[in-house]
């Protein structure tokens, strides 16, 4: 299926690896002009490579720590420059550190809510000047899918996603006007890094093996396992794409039929 992204201009944060490279592989394969931001430049070279191989398109790469208000400002002066313009942004940034309330501290929840929530919202700022100067575009924001099926070992997690789901449809319905789509894809587990090291976590708090500690986490979703970082990638793909110019103001759900419709 021809996605209509062909010449369209594309800059994806963590696009170095997991889910925000898959993104940049689905956008630069339909065609796309493609930027990819991350804060270590050996894993965005890492990523470009990647990603030309699978596409044959080397994406142009921008090093940049997306919780700096100053290097967020200048990567989005740069890649618009670079890339003659922005028409997309995936957001796909931002850690958050799981647990127990007891067990959170209060850096837990400075980085967590910082570096998930207000990254996001900074970038989604620096996008939309630049799209309403084009006439619209859209956002895509990686969300997860804690902030409609809270846990009580995720709370930080639960807490920034859930956040992010409630400003996604906010700003849908705020930039409509100026034909700009905001949509949100929310994804259960992925096979990523990022997992890993949660699962690695997780194991040690509860004293158990990794192996057991991801099978605990994929009780709840239906499909028995966890999604490839290229199924989530194609539906930020398709969110962002002419095939997805009613959808906005909403949350695309890619997580085995975990979540829950109410």
């Amino acid at each position: 299926m021809d996605l209509g992204l062909k010449d369209k201009t594309a800059l994806v944060t963590g696009g170095s690896h997991g889910i925000g490279r898959a993104s940049a592989i689905s956008l630069a394969a339909d065609g796309a002009k493609v930027a990819i931001v991350a804060r270590n430049l050996d894993g965005l070279e890492e990523g470009a490579s990647d990603i030309e191989e699978k596409t044959g398109h080397r994406p142009l790469i921008f090093q940049a720590d997306c919780t700096s208000l100053e290097e967020v400002t200048r990567m989005f002066r740069e890649s618009a420059a670079a890339l003659g313009g922005l028409d997309i942004l995936v957001n796909s940034t931002g850690e958050t550190r799981g647990g127990h309330l007891m067990d959170l501290t209060e850096e837990d929840w400075e980085l967590s809510m910082g570096s998930k929530l207000q990254t996001q919202v900074r970038c989604c700022k620096g996008a939309v000047p630049l799209m309403r100067s084009r006439g619209g575009g859209c956002i895509v924001n990686v969300i997860g899918n804690r902030g409609k099926h809270p846990a009580g070992d995720s709370l930080t997690v639960g807490a920034a996603n859930a956040a992010l789901v409630n400003f996604t449809v906010a700003l849908g319905q705020d930039e409509g006007p100026n034909n700009i789509r905001v949509v949100g894809v929310s994804p259960a587990p992925v096979v990523t890094r990022r997992q890993n090291r949660a699962m690695e976590k997780r194991a040690k708090a509860l004293g158990i093996s990794v192996e057991e500690a991801r099978k605990l986490r994929l009780v709840d979703i239906p499909l028995g396992r966890a999604a490839r970082p290229d199924e989530i990638g194609d539906v930020v793909a398709f969110a962002a794409s002419a095939r997805a110019s009613f959808i906005t103001g909403t949350v695309i759900y890619v997580d085995g039929g975990s979540t829950p419709c109410v």
